[in-house]
């Protein structure tokens, strides 16, 4: 034994080892913790804002929005925050692995921890509200967020099956003609003569309203209900 301590003392020597300072110990520990920590709060809003969408989502209220199953699905579940809340979990899963306290949990106890933690912070944060505004920075500043992270929009932007969004910029009353800008900035000629205008809808400028109807011909659409914007679904945004 005191031969293999020995050598051990000569080989240090020798190769001019010296031990790593615990500062470094420490700041990698604390590394680790802060990118956990960070991890499980994205997660917890991938769970929020998931929540959010979920419940202010047009298609789980009126099924007729949507032609079959699959579109139902494409429409109504936000798949890729979804799926983002999951890689979320599972980073922090890791990273609390590798903690010093990492090696006393098993697997299950951490995704289940992990997993609990960014459930109960996604529903308090739903809860205050927010995962809307946390939403709708990101439709404001993430080009094509709407295209693939919040697809509500995409809903009502298609006028060939008689769907369509926008804010209202003109109003002839006499001929019973409205224009609106959609989400993508066309302008539409809407005849509303014998629309059944829904809920809180006010026709005057800047009003966001969907409409149900039939497209007459390529900027022209026949409206036979017009709804509230607000409501089910966010307060409207471009898509960019």
């Amino acid at each position: 034994m005191e031969e293999v301590s020995k050598n051990t003392l000569q080989q240090i020597k020798k190769e001019n080892i010296k031990p790593i300072p615990k500062w470094q110990f420490l700041l990698k520990d604390s590394l680790v913790w802060g990118l956990f920590a960070i991890n499980l709060i994205l997660g917890s809003i991938g769970f929020a804002i998931s929540l959010y969408i979920l419940g202010s989502n047009d298609v789980l209220l009126d099924t007729s929005l949507v032609k079959n199953a699959w579109e139902w699905i494409i429409l109504s579940i936000p798949i890729a925050w979804i799926l983002l809340t999951i890689l979320f979990v599972f980073i922090a899963y890791y990273n609390f692995k590798h903690t010093k306290e990492g090696y006393r949990f098993t697997v299950v106890k951490i995704f289940l921890m992990n997993i609990v933690v960014s459930i109960v912070l996604g529903v308090v944060m739903n809860g205050f509200g927010l995962s809307q505004k946390l939403n709708t920075i990101f439709s404001d500043h993430i080009p094509f967020y709407n295209h693939t992270m919040d697809l509500r929009s995409d809903i009502w932007m298609r006028p060939e099956s008689g769907y369509l969004g926008g804010t209202i910029v003109d109003i002839n009353s006499d001929t019973k003609i409205l224009k609106i800008e959609d989400l993508k900035g066309k302008i539409w000629d809407i005849l509303y003569q014998d629309a059944t205008v829904k809920g809180r809808v006010v026709l005057e400028l800047g009003e966001e309203i969907k409409i149900v109807g039939n497209a007459v011909s390529d900027n022209v659409f026949e409206a036979s209900e017009i709804r509230p914007w607000v409501g089910n679904g966010r307060q409207m945004q471009e898509n960019s």
